[in-house]
Protein backbone atom coordinates (compact mmCIF):
# COMPACT_ATOMS: atom_id res chain seq x y z
CA UNK A 1 0.00 0.00 0.00
CA UNK A 2 1.44 3.34 -1.06
CA UNK A 3 0.45 5.24 2.07
CA UNK A 4 2.39 3.09 4.55
CA UNK A 5 5.21 5.10 6.07
CA UNK A 6 5.63 4.02 9.69
CA UNK A 7 8.48 5.80 11.44
CA UNK A 8 9.75 3.77 14.41
CA UNK A 9 11.87 5.78 16.83
CA UNK A 10 14.42 3.73 18.81
CA UNK A 11 14.60 5.09 22.36
CA UNK A 12 16.12 4.12 25.70
CA UNK A 13 13.33 5.81 27.65
CA UNK A 14 9.97 7.49 27.19
CA UNK A 15 10.36 9.38 30.48
CA UNK A 16 11.97 12.52 31.77
CA UNK A 17 12.07 14.18 35.19
CA UNK A 18 9.66 17.06 35.69
CA UNK A 19 11.12 20.31 36.99
CA UNK A 20 9.17 22.23 39.58
CA UNK A 21 7.94 25.66 38.54
CA UNK A 22 9.55 28.47 40.55
CA UNK A 23 8.18 32.02 40.35
CA UNK A 24 8.83 35.49 41.76
CA UNK A 25 12.01 36.32 43.64
CA UNK A 26 12.70 32.64 44.23
CA UNK A 27 13.16 31.93 40.52
CA UNK A 28 16.85 31.14 40.22
CA UNK A 29 19.07 28.19 39.39
CA UNK A 30 19.96 27.86 43.09
CA UNK A 31 16.37 27.64 44.29
CA UNK A 32 14.96 25.59 41.42
CA UNK A 33 13.95 22.15 42.65
CA UNK A 34 13.35 18.96 40.72
CA UNK A 35 10.34 16.70 41.19
CA UNK A 36 10.89 12.98 41.51
CA UNK A 37 7.75 12.34 39.48
CA UNK A 38 8.56 11.23 35.89
CA UNK A 39 6.65 12.60 32.93
CA UNK A 40 6.49 11.63 29.27
CA UNK A 41 9.09 12.96 26.83
CA UNK A 42 6.43 13.27 24.10
CA UNK A 43 2.83 14.33 24.58
CA UNK A 44 1.77 15.38 21.06
CA UNK A 45 0.35 11.95 20.18
CA UNK A 46 -0.59 8.71 21.91
CA UNK A 47 2.41 6.37 22.12
CA UNK A 48 2.74 2.84 20.81
CA UNK A 49 5.84 1.33 22.40
CA UNK A 50 7.10 -1.94 20.94
CA UNK A 51 9.39 -3.78 23.37
CA UNK A 52 11.70 -6.39 21.86
CA UNK A 53 15.27 -7.69 22.12
CA UNK A 54 17.56 -6.02 19.59
CA UNK A 55 20.39 -8.40 20.51
CA UNK A 56 18.54 -11.26 18.84
CA UNK A 57 17.84 -9.15 15.79
CA UNK A 58 14.39 -8.32 17.11
CA UNK A 59 12.90 -11.02 14.92
CA UNK A 60 9.55 -10.56 16.61
CA UNK A 61 9.56 -6.93 15.49
CA UNK A 62 10.09 -8.02 11.89
CA UNK A 63 7.10 -10.34 12.20
CA UNK A 64 4.96 -7.53 13.56
CA UNK A 65 6.14 -5.25 10.76
CA UNK A 66 5.04 -7.92 8.30
CA UNK A 67 1.72 -8.21 10.11
CA UNK A 68 1.21 -4.46 9.98
CA UNK A 69 2.14 -4.14 6.35
CA UNK A 70 -0.47 -6.75 5.46
CA UNK A 71 -3.26 -5.00 7.36
CA UNK A 72 -4.19 -1.66 5.83
CA UNK A 73 -6.29 -0.53 8.78
CA UNK A 74 -3.45 -1.08 11.26
CA UNK A 75 -0.88 0.53 8.98
CA UNK A 76 -3.01 3.62 8.48
CA UNK A 77 -4.09 3.76 12.12
CA UNK A 78 -0.47 4.07 13.21
CA UNK A 79 -0.43 7.53 11.68
CA UNK A 80 -2.28 8.65 14.82
CA UNK A 81 0.51 7.38 17.11
CA UNK A 82 4.12 8.11 17.95
CA UNK A 83 5.74 4.71 17.42
CA UNK A 84 8.69 3.82 19.63
CA UNK A 85 10.87 0.70 19.78
CA UNK A 86 12.65 -0.20 23.04
CA UNK A 87 14.92 -2.92 24.42
CA UNK A 88 13.39 -4.92 27.33
CA UNK A 89 16.16 -3.79 29.70
CA UNK A 90 15.49 -0.14 28.90
CA UNK A 91 11.76 -0.67 29.40
CA UNK A 92 12.42 -2.34 32.77
CA UNK A 93 14.49 0.67 33.85
CA UNK A 94 12.02 3.26 32.63
CA UNK A 95 9.95 4.61 35.57
CA UNK A 96 6.80 4.76 33.46
CA UNK A 97 7.16 1.37 31.76
CA UNK A 98 8.77 -0.83 34.39
CA UNK A 99 5.43 -2.18 35.62
CA UNK A 100 3.76 -2.35 32.22
CA UNK A 101 3.97 -6.04 31.33
CA UNK A 102 6.80 -8.55 31.34
CA UNK A 103 6.53 -10.56 28.12
CA UNK A 104 8.78 -10.04 25.10
CA UNK A 105 7.80 -8.92 22.57
CA UNK A 106 4.93 -6.80 23.86
CA UNK A 107 3.26 -3.52 22.99
CA UNK A 108 2.43 -0.76 25.43
CA UNK A 109 -0.10 1.93 24.51
CA UNK A 110 0.10 5.25 26.32
CA UNK A 111 -2.47 8.06 26.40
CA UNK A 112 -0.43 11.19 27.35
CA UNK A 113 -3.54 13.20 28.27
CA UNK A 114 -4.79 10.76 30.90
CA UNK A 115 -1.52 8.86 31.49
CA UNK A 116 -3.32 5.59 30.82
CA UNK A 117 -1.27 2.50 29.97
CA UNK A 118 -2.55 -0.62 28.22
CA UNK A 119 -0.40 -3.65 27.45
CA UNK A 120 -0.61 -6.26 24.72
CA UNK A 121 1.42 -9.26 25.87
CA UNK A 122 3.06 -11.54 23.23
CA UNK A 123 0.11 -13.92 22.76
CA UNK A 124 -2.27 -11.00 22.24
CA UNK A 125 -0.23 -9.15 19.62
CA UNK A 126 -2.58 -10.09 16.79
CA UNK A 127 -4.35 -7.96 14.14
CA UNK A 128 -7.79 -7.80 15.79
CA UNK A 129 -6.46 -7.14 19.29
CA UNK A 130 -3.92 -4.63 18.02
CA UNK A 131 -6.43 -2.59 16.05
CA UNK A 132 -8.93 -2.73 18.93
CA UNK A 133 -6.32 -1.34 21.32
CA UNK A 134 -5.34 1.35 18.82
CA UNK A 135 -8.96 2.51 18.60
CA UNK A 136 -9.35 2.41 22.39
CA UNK A 137 -6.24 4.48 23.03
CA UNK A 138 -6.94 6.95 20.22
CA UNK A 139 -10.51 7.47 21.50
CA UNK A 140 -9.14 8.71 24.81
CA UNK A 141 -6.85 11.24 23.15
CA UNK A 142 -8.29 12.44 19.83
CA UNK A 143 -11.67 14.06 19.24
CA UNK A 144 -12.00 12.27 15.91
CA UNK A 145 -12.85 8.58 15.63
CA UNK A 146 -9.74 6.71 14.46
CA UNK A 147 -11.84 4.02 12.82
CA UNK A 148 -13.82 6.60 10.81
CA UNK A 149 -10.63 8.35 9.71
CA UNK A 150 -9.04 5.06 8.65
CA UNK A 151 -12.13 3.96 6.74
CA UNK A 152 -12.31 7.37 5.08
CA UNK A 153 -8.70 7.03 4.01
CA UNK A 154 -9.32 3.55 2.62
CA UNK A 155 -12.14 4.94 0.45
CA UNK A 156 -9.79 7.60 -0.85
CA UNK A 157 -7.24 4.90 -1.67
CA UNK A 158 -9.82 3.21 -3.89
CA UNK A 159 -10.28 6.50 -5.76
CA UNK A 160 -6.52 6.92 -5.90
CA UNK A 161 -6.13 3.52 -7.59
CA UNK A 162 -8.84 4.38 -10.11
CA UNK A 163 -7.10 7.63 -11.01
CA UNK A 164 -3.76 5.87 -11.33
CA UNK A 165 -5.30 3.37 -13.75
CA UNK A 166 -6.94 6.18 -15.73
CA UNK A 167 -3.62 7.96 -16.03
CA UNK A 168 -1.87 4.79 -17.14
CA UNK A 169 -4.51 4.21 -19.82
CA UNK A 170 -4.28 7.80 -21.05
CA UNK A 171 -0.48 7.70 -21.20
CA UNK A 172 -0.66 4.54 -23.32
CA UNK A 173 -3.27 6.15 -25.55
CA UNK A 174 -1.11 9.24 -25.90
CA UNK A 175 1.86 7.12 -27.00
CA UNK A 176 -0.22 5.44 -29.73
CA UNK A 177 -1.61 8.75 -31.00
CA UNK A 178 1.86 10.32 -31.07
CA UNK A 179 2.91 7.66 -33.57
CA UNK A 180 0.09 8.81 -35.86
CA UNK A 181 1.00 12.47 -35.33
CA UNK A 182 -2.64 13.44 -34.69
CA UNK A 183 -2.41 16.87 -33.03
CA UNK A 184 -6.14 17.20 -32.44
CA UNK A 185 -6.39 13.92 -30.53
CA UNK A 186 -3.18 14.68 -28.66
CA UNK A 187 -4.67 17.95 -27.45
CA UNK A 188 -7.79 16.17 -26.24
CA UNK A 189 -5.77 13.53 -24.40
CA UNK A 190 -3.57 16.20 -22.84
CA UNK A 191 -6.68 17.85 -21.37
CA UNK A 192 -7.85 14.52 -19.95
CA UNK A 193 -4.43 13.88 -18.40
CA UNK A 194 -4.40 17.36 -16.89
CA UNK A 195 -7.82 16.73 -15.33
CA UNK A 196 -6.71 13.42 -13.84
CA UNK A 197 -3.61 15.07 -12.38
CA UNK A 198 -5.80 17.78 -10.90
CA UNK A 199 -8.07 15.14 -9.37
CA UNK A 200 -5.05 13.36 -7.88
CA UNK A 201 -3.86 16.62 -6.36
CA UNK A 202 -7.29 17.22 -4.80
CA UNK A 203 -7.26 13.66 -3.45
CA UNK A 204 -3.89 14.21 -1.76
CA UNK A 205 -5.29 17.34 -0.12
CA UNK A 206 -8.30 15.37 1.16
CA UNK A 207 -6.03 12.75 2.71
CA UNK A 208 -3.91 15.39 4.41
CA UNK A 209 -7.03 17.12 5.76
CA UNK A 210 -8.40 13.81 7.02
CA UNK A 211 -5.40 13.35 9.32
CA UNK A 212 -5.52 16.77 10.96
CA UNK A 213 -6.53 15.22 14.27
CA UNK A 214 -7.50 17.32 17.28
CA UNK A 215 -6.48 16.42 20.85
CA UNK A 216 -9.34 16.40 23.34
CA UNK A 217 -7.21 18.40 25.72
CA UNK A 218 -3.64 19.50 26.21
CA UNK A 219 -1.59 16.77 27.87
Amino acid sequence: MQDINIQWRTAETISKVAKAVVSGDEASEETETVSREPVLKWTDKPLLVFICDEASGCEAFDKIEELVLKDEKIALGMKAFRTVKMHPEHAAADPLLKDQGKGVPRMVFVNPAKMNFHVLEPKKVKPSALYSMMKRTAKGYWKESLDKVVKGHLKLLVQQDKLANQLKTLEAKKARVEEKDDEKKLGSIAKEIAQVEEDRKALRAKKAELWKLTPKKTA
